[in-house]
């Protein structure tokens, strides 16, 4: 989870995460360098230094945790949007998030072309992007009851996965019934066992003893987020089959868009009520405008629609289904009406 290395990982142990879409823990990406630009930028302004020196120090942080876990796809994006994010902090120009990822990218794929055909970069650019264009309005959906890190640890695993989901598809015709709970379960662990593992990686070298403590500790975590891999794995219905190609890049699409749609139907209700009512009158509205053929009796403008009708002179309603005057309305029989009745010869007789 430190380094990307998963040569000595457990094959169960990565069919469970692959089956609740925890891979990406595996894999260094945007979240690693996100924990580690944070503490460093936290330490940096809790020791009162200024906001350039603080993000020299970060940035000089970023590169040598760049240069331990290799310079993979997405460690490089994570990081080119870092740094640009950092300059940006220390320029007073925040909350640029989307300018930066774009910025990010293109310089990235200038850099190196082959990038463009990655599917690891396009998931962790695809992630970013759900993160950044829609995990902020997820969070205001929540009521105002509701922490601010409640919110967010809901909003950004569902934002990431609605995002990445059409892509994953195409790498595995299936669906994880259960990642976005095993992804907010397992959010807690990830930080620690990042800035532990982190930290004890230069301490392997050199105090061998020393560093004992703090992997003992991330391993510690670690053992926790294969545990929820597997409990996650283990139920009922975790991977269920979904079409491959691109049909089913299509379908995954719309099953996001629908799941984003109804989370914020879900809190708001009045006013998914309100827009309930007026979907019907405007539905109503464009069903009076049609015209319909009638018998050649009643025309539209009469009134003859589908339903019970009163006519004059009958004294009571019928239900009148509306022909296209080739065949006749049958009427409903009416036991007490006027006329001969129909005599029935009595028992026995020939």
């Amino acid at each position: 989870m430190v380094t990307g290395d998963t040569t000595l990982l457990d094959e169960e142990l990565d069919v469970a995460m692959k089956s609740v879409g925890m891979t990406h823990l595996t894999a260094v990406s945007g979240a690693n360098c996100s924990v580690i630009l944070g503490a460093l930028l936290l330490a940096a302004r809790s020791l009162r230094f200024s906001r350039v020196l603080a993000s020299v120090l970060c940035l000089v942080g970023l590169g040598l945790f760049v240069l331990v876990v290799g310079p993979d796809a997405s460690v490089l994006r994570a990081a080119v949007m870092g740094a640009i994010g950092l300059a940006a902090l220390a320029g007073g120009r925040s909350g640029r998030g989307l300018s930066l990822l774009c910025v990010a990218v293109t310089g990235l794929v200038l850099l190196q072309p082959a990038l463009a055909a990655s599917f690891g970069f396009l998931l962790s650019v695809l992630a970013t992007l759900g993160i950044v264009t829609t995990g902020r309005p997820v969070m205001k959906w929540f009521p105002a009851a509701v922490p601010r890190w409640a919110a967010a640890a809901v909003a950004v695993p569902l934002s990431a996965q609605a995002f990445c989901g059409p892509v994953i598809v195409l790498l595995q015709p299936q669906f994880t019934s259960y990642a976005l709970p095993a992804n907010m379960a397992a959010a807690v662990l990830v930080a620690p066992v990042t800035l532990l593992g982190t930290a004890a990686v230069p301490l392997v070298p050199l105090a061998p003893g020393f560093a004992a403590v703090p992997l003992g500790v991330a391993a510690a975590f670690a053992a926790g987020v294969g545990g929820i891999a597997r409990f996650f794995a283990g139920l009922p219905g975790a991977v269920l089959p979904w079409p491959d190609g691109a049909y089913g890049a299509a379908t995954m699409t719309l099953f996001s868009a629908v799941a984003l749609a109804a989370w914020w139907l879900a809190f708001h209700p009045f006013r998914t009520a309100g827009l309930a009512l007026t979907a019907h009158q405007r539905t109503v509205a464009l069903l009076n405008r049609i015209p319909m053929r009638g018998d050649g009796r009643h025309t539209a403008r009469e009134g003859t629609w589908p339903g019970l009708v009163h006519r004059p002179g009958r004294g009571r309603l019928r239900v009148c289904t509306q022909s296209s005057g080739r065949k006749p309305q049958w009427l409903l029989p009416r036991p007490h009406a006027p006329g001969p009745r129909l005599r029935t010869p009595p028992p026995g007789a020939m």
